[in-house]
């Protein structure tokens, strides 16, 4: 199976890998918008958890990661809901982690869970995700899935190129089975483009609009029964397609963006990172060199 990812390029695909992108339960993900609410309003930031989580998956067999883990890495997103984190913010959740508590149980797709059993790969390893720490580590250190989406999101957005991405990829390592960077200099960029992206995309005027008015519309319509928690399992268009059936959805955002926002403040999740870098065969904090 040949796939071109937009920002890694041509790959090829074969065994349980390319099983895995093959069935409905990963396939879904390819009509989930990676930022959500988003695309409504800016058609061009229209990159899906399809494609995030095949780039999670790359950048862990590029730094040398096992099978078990580029598997981890394929499916950490399988249980991501329509539009994304919406749902988080309808519920206040926090810690944006409603398609956490969902993992388990999409995890025991009988499409998925067939598949994992011809290549006899137990699917309770892959039941705590956080035990992959190439894949998830905590904030502010690395890890694939926040490169990935901070690389995708910035390139999306016209903010970096595939040169710059080309170049930081080769500044990767895994040092203890986490992810560090071979210099000061590979710190220090993605650093700012992780600032750059929480402050000035995550926390835009316009991201954070299209979020509260998709926030208030989806609230009413779980209270008027036009939509259930359950049609968030599904996709984008499903949920679309169904608030249109009741009322155009477009014309529903226009008003409510004539009529102003009583209230444009969104609780998201606060993000910093420090990468950590190859020191003389050390480990530090990018924090810490730039005190030497």
């Amino acid at each position: 199976m040949t796939y071109v990812d937009k920002i890694y390029g041509e790959v090829e695909f074969s065994g349980i890998i390319e099983e895995i992108i093959k069935t409905n339960v990963f396939r879904r993900l390819k009509k989930i918008h990676q930022g959500g609410s988003i695309f409504l309003v800016d058609p061009k930031i229209n990159h899906t958890r399809f494609e995030h989580s095949i780039g999670v998956m790359l950048i862990i067999k590029k730094v040398g990661g096992s099978l078990e883990e580029q598997i981890a890495g394929l499916i950490h997103d399988i249980s991501h809901t329509a539009f994304s984190h919406l749902i988080d913010y309808i519920l206040e959740i926090e810690g944006e982690d409603y398609h956490e508590h969902r993992y388990a149980e999409v995890l025991k797709d009988r499409e998925l869970a067939a598949v994992l059993n011809k290549y006899r790969i137990d699917d309770t390893l892959l039941a705590d995700l956080d035990k992959f720490r190439l894949l998830e580590y905590p904030l502010p250190y690395l890890s694939a899935d926040r490169i990935d989406y901070t690389l995708r999101d910035m390139f999306q957005i016209g903010k970096i190129s595939l040169g710059e991405i080309s170049w930081f990829i080769n500044g990767l390592v895994a040092f203890d089975n986490r992810i560090v960077l071979k210099s000061k200099e590979y710190g220090t960029w993605f650093q700012e483009q992780y600032s750059f992206l929480t402050a000035e995309y995550f926390e835009d005027v316009k991201n954070i609009e299209i979020n509260m008015i998709m926030k208030t519309i989806i609230k009413d319509c779980l209270q008027n029964g036009i939509i259930e928690e359950t049609d968030f399992f599904k996709d984008d268009f499903y949920l679309i397609d169904k608030i249109n059936q009741k009322s155009d959805l477009r014309q529903w955002i226009n008003r409510i963006r004539g009529n102003g926002l009583k209230n444009k403040k969104l609780t998201t999740k606060k993000r910093i990172v420090d990468p950590e870098i190859i020191v003389n065969n050390k480990i530090l904090r990018l924090s810490e060199v730039n005190l030497k």
